[in-house]
């Protein structure tokens, strides 16, 4: 197996990148490769620097491929998938598509990762489009996975029925989940509200046996583990996405706040410390912990680490990626689309 690395991508890049995959390698099956797609040169310095040799004498199982351009979040993205060719971004995308690699990440621009996905990897054949996925986290710790989050802003009830599917399968095949339930996000849970889309999607999601439909979900409830998909537009999904995000890290703040605004609840807050609740409460908030989005409906696995991702987040994507190939997600999505 090998996992395809964009190292260049990302605010911390390469060196957290390039960080986090050789601290990765123990935590890897023995016969699990990591490629580094980026500019060797930067690779090299980063290891020499961290741990006084080169990427190659590291491990063997530590692989680099140059590559001289980089895709920026300033970039056009159809266009930087025309022009920048030798990107490490593109080189990912050509090796994945020559089946020189079962799986790339990236953190690099997200419309161009999800424009070359499409483009230059391709949709699984009955998919009619790919969907850009995270699982975040719920209050029984499971997870929830929310998709579409922004790969297609205009979607048809067709699109979010695959959506559904794909997440379902996803799922129970990583996540353990025997016939996880999917929700339709809404207004409200009354059959009868929201937009055309979601009417329209609600009647089609009913009458779908593959699928453990419980309903329409408002997104108060996304995070309550009602269910384990829950399938929206690109736009709507996003805009979700988002106020989670910034609702975590608002309440992250307010916390540290609150528990450092008097010697009082400094001393309280120290107690709390030492028994582990506030770190274990900061872990439980931080959606990091879940993996990166995956982009479902990709002919090979296409995974957005976090641009703000470090070793850590980079060490939980790698592990991520293995799974969902070992996994076999790809083949049963595949089959489910033939089936129908």
């Amino acid at each position: 197996m090998k996992i395809l690395l964009d190292v260049m991508g990302g605010d911390y890049a390469p060196l957290e990148f390039v960080k986090g995959a050789v601290e990765c390698l123990n935590e890897l099956d023995n016969d699990t490769e990591i490629e580094l797609i980026g500019k060797e040169t930067e690779i090299d310095e980063v290891t020499n620097k961290l741990y006084g040799k080169s990427a190659k004498e590291i491990s063997n199982r530590l692989i680099i491929k140059n590559a001289n351009d980089v895709i920026t979040n300033h970039d056009t993205p159809t266009d930087a998938i025309k022009n920048k060719k030798d990107s490490s971004m593109c080189i990912g995308f050509q090796m994945l598509k020559d089946n020189e690699g079962d799986a790339l990440i990236s953190a690099g621009n997200t419309g161009a990762l999800m424009a070359g996905g499409l483009l230059k990897v391709g949709r699984i054949k009955g998919i009619d489009r790919p969907a850009l996925c995270p699982v975040l986290p719920t209050i029984d710790g499971v997870g929830v996975m929310l998709l579409d989050v922004g790969a297609n802003t205009n979607c048809k009830p067709i699109n979010l029925v695959q959506f559904a599917q794909m997440g379902s399968i996803y799922m129970k095949k990583v996540k353990g989940i025997d016939n996880p339930p999917v929700g339709l996000l809404n207004i409200g849970a009354e059959e009868e509200k929201g937009s055309q889309l979601t009417k329209e999607t609600h009647l089609l999601l009913k009458e779908q046996k593959d699928i453990n439909f419980c309903g329409n979900v408002e997104a108060r409830e996304i995070m309550e583990g009602k269910a384990r998909v829950v399938v929206t537009d690109g736009f709507t999904g996003n805009i979700a996405l988002k106020t989670i995000e910034g609702t975590g890290l608002t309440v992250k703040h307010m916390l540290t706040e609150e528990l450092t605004s008097s010697l009082f609840r400094k001393l309280g807050a120290g107690i709390l410390s030492a028994t582990g609740a506030i770190k274990s409460l900061k872990k439980r908030l931080d959606y990091s912990e879940y993996g990166g989005a995956i982009l479902l409906g990709i002919s090979h696995p296409i995974i957005k680490c976090h641009g703000s991702g470090k070793a850590k987040d980079v060490r939980i994507v790698l592990k991520q990626a293995e799974k969902f190939i070992k996994s076999g997600v790809l083949e049963a999505i595949i089959d489910s689309v033939k089936e129908d």
